[in-house]
């Protein structure tokens, strides 16, 4: 009987289909890396061109804007109330009717972004700003707060007797829960006390009570209106003081300088404003000291 010896069939193993798909997603991780670095780039240059630019916004703006054209146009500029008005015949490529469109700008001149000093010295306002909201929210609601740099309004015919410098009862309450605020956090700010437990070197250089009224300053009602504005805001300033004796004693300078608080009347005059006065308000200001380059 013969037999006939098969030969064996050789398999020949190729390579898993599982080491291609790990082939695959290196490939595909590997593109992934690439792209995260830059779009972590571009990322980067534009965070540091809008934060290095004066007008961060405006920066922004040019970034998006792409078909800017040059047009003679009239405007009118309100610069006490920082506010430009212009056409929109002027504004529209079709469709204008002459209308006047008006638009506010801020007035406040550009921070140095370059100045660290700068920076560190906004900063600081604006947390101060911060805390003294926290206060004032709490316990004093008729008053408001500018969270830019802690301007505080009060409505002056609030806080005082009609027709007199006297504290009313709310108005004694806002004078002792606002001086026990600023002693907390003003000597930090200022020189002539000790101050422990401070954060940062950022300074003031004035606090001022500033009494705000509309008065006719041609009549001798809008006259004394005035000066009963002045008196106010020094009846503020002792109620902030004998409620908080430190708050005398802060200066502007490390030898010497000049007090901290200060006292400012400013009367808008006009020949519309009624007898006794209007718009009477009493505004708290915190400028800081400009630091050294």
């Amino acid at each position: 009987m013969r037999f006939k010896h098969r030969r064996a069939t050789e398999l020949e193993e190729g390579e898993s289909y599982y080491v291609s798909m790990t082939d695959l997603m290196v490939g595909v991780l590997f593109i992934f890396i690439i792209m995260l670095a830059y779009f972590a780039l571009h990322f980067r240059d534009t965070t540091e061109e809008l934060t290095s630019a004066k007008d961060a916004q405006t920066t922004a703006l040019m970034k998006v804007a792409t078909e800017l054209r040059s047009h003679a146009a009239d405007i009118e500029v309100d610069y006490k109330n920082r506010i430009v008005c212009l056409k929109d015949t002027d504004l529209l490529e079709t469709g204008g009717t002459g209308e006047r469109r008006c638009f506010a700008y801020s007035g406040a001149p550009p921070v140095d972004v370059q100045s660290e000093a700068a920076q560190k010295s906004a900063a600081a306002q604006a947390v101060f700003a911060a805390a003294l909201n926290g206060d004032v929210s709490k316990k004093m609601p008729q008053a408001s707060v500018n969270l830019s740099d802690g301007t505080t309004s009060f409505d002056a015919d609030r806080l005082f007797k009609p027709g007199t410098a006297t504290l009313s009862a709310e108005g004694q309450a806002a004078a002792t829960e606002l001086a026990s605020s600023l002693a907390t956090r003003l000597p930090c700010m200022a020189y002539g006390t000790n101050a422990a437990g401070c954060q940062g070197e950022a300074k003031m250089s004035a606090v001022t009570i500033l009494a705000v009224a509309s008065i006719n300053a041609f009549t001798a009602d809008g006259r004394a209106a005035q000066a009963l504005s002045l008196e106010r805001s020094v009846a503020f300033h002792q109620a902030l003081v004998a409620s908080q004796p430190v708050l005398g004693q802060l200066r502007n300078q490390p030898e010497g300088g000049e007090p901290l608080l200060r006292v400012v009347s400013v009367g808008n005059s006009s020949v519309n404003a009624p007898s006794g006065g209007s718009g009477k308000t009493l505004i708290i200001q915190f400028q800081m000291a400009t630091p050294a380059q």
